[in-house]
């Protein structure tokens, strides 16, 4: 058996997005598997399987994209500050 100290863990972040990954993927086949019901229920192949999957692909990619932009190093998220624009989003004069 391996020394428990000996085993190196990967840093939580890694995980996270790894984690997104397995998301990513979740939301395709949910979107595949709900347009393939869609199709079969209403009868209105392929296009059900087509649109749903296409949701399914970006708000996976949504998904994936900002855990990524919260995890990137040196980040505060998607919230930085541009100079001469105000919080509220309007441009100083």
């Amino acid at each position: 058996m391996s020394d428990p100290k000996s085993v190196k863990r990967l840093p939580v972040g890694a995980m996270r997005l790894a984690g997104t990954g397995v998301e990513l993927a979740a939301a395709v086949a949910g979107g595949c598997l709900l347009g393939y019901w869609i199709d079969r229920h209403f009868k209105t192949s392929p296009w059900g399987l087509i649109i749903c999957a296409l949701l399914g692909i970006v708000g996976g990619l949504y998904n994936m994209i900002r855990q990524a932009m919260q995890e990137a190093p040196g980040s505060d998220g998607c919230k930085k500050e541009r100079p001469g624009v105000r919080p509220g989003g309007r441009a100083d004069r």
